[in-house]
């Protein structure tokens, strides 16, 4: 990408030119092919303070601003440079869906647009080849972070074992059963407490029902319902409860803990993730017969119709796909799509296959793809919990990485590119 020697006659070139027109914009760095003028930076340095005005930010001092917006504009020239001398290229036509899809944010038309910024004094013209650029600059660095920022399942499972699991969303159910004691509890009264512990202890290790018998003889308010103190977070559980409820499985009974208003005896009932994600997954078959030039649309359907007949007599479902069916993803095995989770198919398709009871075939039906019937062979629910949390890891890691990654790559181009700052500013 460099140039040395181009550079250096071009740099004298404008230093004579400078020398010899004093109304000619003033050159203020040469970035390799490149050069970045001060009505460029003066122009940029206004915008960004405009824009910290407007959000309420601090600038950084005037002193060092100059500097900073210059290193900025010449990291973008860099890019800009090495993106084409990639072949990066944005043509007229993805220029102007770019621009239509800023007015739609905008709430305008392109026209309207426009008009818009030319009213608040931009250049409409410099500020499309600005979003061309903008996109240029996108399309190197897309193509460089899927070249260089895959995490692989080692890294995520490394992630997972030094953080360990996210507490924050665990949910427990617990049951308790306290046995009070007064304020100043005579020796007497410790002894009968510590007795009535173990009889309840002693109970529920013979079976008996925890509901019952917190509500039979807890003093706790939640006696009457069994003892239920409902679902909580870690966070919102009594510290002398969460202490120990990480350290038993669900079902099972701590030991006897104290605290200064008695004797507890508490239950994991339940525990779940409030991140749970459950999902169902259907087990279907279909029969594809696509319109074409040599059948019209009212053929294809009353072929179709005919084969669900043929089926609906006793032919082997396995069978007439593999003959009939226009699905060449699906026709070699008859027909199956295996499991489905929803949202996988087009929402007609969805639409019957979630009103087709498990065993069921469906009417003919019509979908972009052409006729179809459908059979449900099976449904099942899937957790999905964990391959959800890992799939979150791994997005967060890529991010990571791709900050890294970037950062990396532009302060290599940075060192590797000739730039000579003329003027500082």
């Amino acid at each position: 990408m460099k140039q040395v020697i181009f550079s250096f006659l071009l740099s004298a070139f404008f230093l004579q030119a400078q020398a010899q027109s004093s109304y000619i914009d003033s050159i203020i760095a040469i970035v390799e092919d490149d050069v970045i003028t001060n009505s460029e930076l003066t122009k940029e340095v206004t915008r960004i303070r405009d824009e910290f005005s407007s959000k309420g930010k601090q600038l950084p001092p005037a002193s060092s601003l100059n500097g900073q917006v210059l290193e900025l504009l010449i990291n973008k020239s860099i890019l800009i440079q090495e993106a084409k001398s990639r072949g990066a290229n944005v043509t007229d036509t993805q220029l102007n869906n770019t621009m239509e899809n800023l007015a739609k944010r905008n709430k305008k038309t392109l026209a309207q647009f426009r008009k818009s910024l030319i009213a608040s004094g931009l250049d409409y013209k410099a500020f499309r080849e600005d979003v061309r650029n903008e996109l240029i600059i996108n399309s190197l660095k897309s193509s460089y972070i899927r070249q260089n920022t895959d995490v692989t399942d080692q890294e995520v499972d490394d992630f997972i074992t030094r953080n360990g699991s996210d507490t924050n969303s665990l949910e427990y159910r617990l049951s308790h059963i306290l046995i009070a004691l007064p304020d100043g509890a005579s020796t007497e009264q410790l002894t009968e407490a510590r007795v009535k512990t173990n009889e309840i202890i002693q109970k529920l290790n013979n079976g008996e029902n925890f509901p019952q018998l917190a509500a039979e003889y807890s003093a706790g308010s939640n006696a009457i319902e069994g003892g239920d103190l409902g679902w909580r977070k870690l966070a919102e559980i009594p510290s002398l409860f969460a202490n120990i409820i990480q350290h038993i499985q669900v079902g099972e009974v701590s030991d006897v803990l104290r605290s200064a208003s008695g004797f507890h005896i508490v239950k994991l009932t339940e525990q779940r993730d409030s991140e749970q994600l459950i999902v169902e997954q259907t087990h279907a078959r279909h029969i594809l017969i696509k319109p074409d030039k040599l059948m019209s649309n009212d053929q294809a359907k009353q072929k179709l119709e005919s084969i669900r007949e043929e089926f609906l007599a006793g032919a082997d479902f396995t069978e007439l796909a593999k003959k009939h069916s226009n699905d060449p993803g699906s026709k070699g095995l008859g027909g199956d799509l295996g499991w489905v989770q929803k949202g996988a198919m087009v929402p007609t398709f969805e639409k019957v296959l979630a009103a087709t009871q498990t065993g069921e075939s469906s009417e003919v039906f019509r979908s972009r793809f052409g006729w179809h019937f459908l059979q449900v062979l099976d449904r099942k629910k899937v957790d999905e919990t964990e391959e959800s949390k890992r799939k979150k890891v791994r997005e967060q890691l890529q991010a990571q990485k791709q900050r890294e990654v970037l950062e990396l790559y532009q302060r290599r181009l940075r060192d590797q590119a000739f730039v000579k700052v003329i003027a500082e500013s």
